[in-house]
Order: structure tokens, then sequence, then C-alpha cells
């Protein structure tokens, strides 16, 4: 048989160790929960801090990510920026190029790279744009043709190269000589023309001796020592109310050859010019050329 528990007596009244025994563990089953409750605010605690942390991290990965892009995208933008200098500059010396030789096909179709004068095309252009205004003005105006004597001659003695230090010599006669409103040009092979504005023709036939005399003075000189001369012919035409440039500088190749005919080494007139009434009666002009 089972004994009764003993009785032990307290100011609150009698209890049995039972009683003690069953305070106890409900005491330790109280402390246990609350450890249990702690235990579970601290796990909690540790996991909250542990998804922080790897929050945290998470955070500075993608940081240092974004980061490494930018950088990225900030080194391809720069080296965009440096391709798209150099793709301009390459445009840039692509562009002044084509100027340059858009100015030097321009320059070859209007200069006579050999004598520095016009171009046959380009000075019977500035020809006739003279006539008109020759024409508007009232003011008169002589064609010149020049053609150097015995080229030939010259070509086949001492050769082409020097046959065009002869040309060149033409040139540079009549660049010195002229006026700047003056239009002079090589129209192919030896054979040159002058356009002299606001000029009458005895005034005319004035500067074309002075363009002989000078043409007869020049010498080139050869490799070996010598030199070799050449001289010109030129004939003059005035202008005329019912013509074009074609027709003056024809009746001036026509008193070219006439001064070929004459002996060469001289000047002629258009003999329809001669004989018209006044021709001899030069108008006053300032504006000659001076002499070479």
């Amino acid at each position: 048989m089972t004994k009764p528990a003993p009785k032990v007596s307290s100011g609150s009244g009698p209890y049995t160790l039972f009683d003690v025994e069953e305070r106890v563990m409900r005491d330790a089953e109280e402390m246990v929960r609350k450890l249990d409750e702690i235990g579970q605010g601290v796990r909690g605690l540790a996991e909250a801090y542990g998804r922080g942390y790897r929050e945290q991290q998470r955070l500075v990965r993608l940081s240092d990510r974004m980061q490494e892009e930018l950088q990225a995208a900030n080194r391809h933008l720069t080296d965009q920026a440096h391709e798209l200098r150099a793709l301009n500059a390459a445009l840039e010396a692509e562009i002044e190029e084509r100027e340059r030789l858009a100015r030097e096909l321009e320059r070859l179709a209007t200069i006579d790279e050999l004598t520095g004068l016009f171009g046959r095309r380009h000075f019977m252009a500035l020809a006739d744009r003279e006539l008109a205004r020759q024409r508007r003005t009232g003011m008169p105006m002589v064609a010149l043709m020049l053609d150097l004597d015995r080229f030939k001659r010259v070509n086949d003695r001492h050769g082409h190269a020097v046959g065009d230090l002869v040309l060149r010599e033409l040139g540079a006669v009549l660049s010195g000589a002229l006026r700047e409103l003056d239009i002079a040009g090589r129209l192919g092979g030896e054979e040159f023309a002058v356009l002299l504005p606001d000029t009458t023709l005895t005034q005319g036939l004035e500067v074309a001796e002075r363009l002989r005399a000078a043409m007869a003075a020049r010498r080139v000189q050869l490799a070996d020592g010598g030199a070799v001369g050449c001289t010109v012919s030129i004939g003059a035409a005035a202008q005329r109310a019912d013509e074009g440039i074609e027709g003056m500088l024809n009746r001036a190749d026509r008193a070219l050859y006439a001064a070929k005919r004459a002996g060469r080494d001289r000047v002629a007139a258009d003999q329809d010019d001669v004989a018209a009434p006044g021709a001899d009666e030069p108008e006053t002009n300032d504006d000659a050329p001076d002499s070479p």
C-alpha cells in the first residue's frame, strides 16, 4: 500500500511534499518556457540579422556590379567618343581633300598649267562676258592674236622641253605687261590671244608693239651654255557692234597672218579696221597698259 505524503505545516496552512514538487515543476516548466521564448527570440534576431546581412551583401554585390557596368558603359562611351572624333577628323580631311581637288580641277579647267594664262575655254567665257559689258558701256575694245615665229624649228632643233620654256617666256611677257582688266589666254600650241577692254585700235597696236619687242628681247638659256630666242607676230582687230568674240578674233587672226607674210616679228591690224573712218583717232585712255 502507498503511504500518504507527509504533511508540512506553514503559515498559509498545511501542504504536502507533492505540492512543493508540483510547484517546483511548474516553476521549472515556466522557466523552460521562458527560456524557449528567449531562445526563439534570439533565433529570430539571429535569423533577422542573417537576412539583413545577406541582403546587405546582396546590395553590396549589386552595387559593385552596377559600378562595374557603369564603368564599362563609360569606357564604351569614351571609346565611341574617340571613334566619333576620329571619324569627324577623317571626314574633315576628306572634305578638305575634295575641296582641294575641286579647286585643282577648276584651276586646271581655267588655267593653262604651262604658261599660267587662261585656257581657251575660260578665256572665251571671260571674253564673252567682257564683250557684253563693253556693249553696255559703249567703250572700245581690241583683240590681239599672237603666234610664235618658227616655233616648230625651236622644237625640232632643241627639243620640246626648250619649246615649253619659250612658251613660258611669252606667258611671262603677257602676265607682266598687261593690266588687271586685260584678258590673256593660250588658245592652243603656240597661239595666244589678248583682249584689251576700254582700248582703241591705235592704243591696242601700241600695246602689241611693246609685247612684240619684249618677247624679241627674251632668251632661254640652254644646258650647253647657249641661248635661244623666239619672236612673235601679232594681229589686232577692233570691236564691232555687229559681231561676237569669234568674229573679232578671226579678224585679228587674219591680221596675224598678214604680219607673218610681211616677214614675221611684227604687228599688223585688220585692214578693214585701218580703213574705217576715224580708226586712227584714239580716244583718251589713261588705263592703257604700261610698257613691259
